[in-house]
């Protein structure tokens, strides 16, 4: 019984810290997607002003 308790607990060791380092990189990259989300929705938002503002035609009378 001692020749397994020191991998099992070993083992489990690693894969807690794994764990704790795959979840924060899991919301690392969620942020870096908002960020990334967020400049896309502004610039798109900004690039829509643009193209609805240069067809707008004024009338001639």
């Amino acid at each position: 019984m001692k020749r397994l308790l020191l991998p099992i607990l070993l083992i489990a060791f690693a894969v807690i810290c794994l764990s704790i380092v795959h979840i924060d990189n899991v919301n690392k990259l969620d942020a870096q997607s908002n960020e990334l989300r967020k400049k896309q929705d502004t610039g798109l938002q900004v690039e829509n002003q643009i193209t609805d503002s240069s067809i707008t035609i004024p009338e001639t009378k």
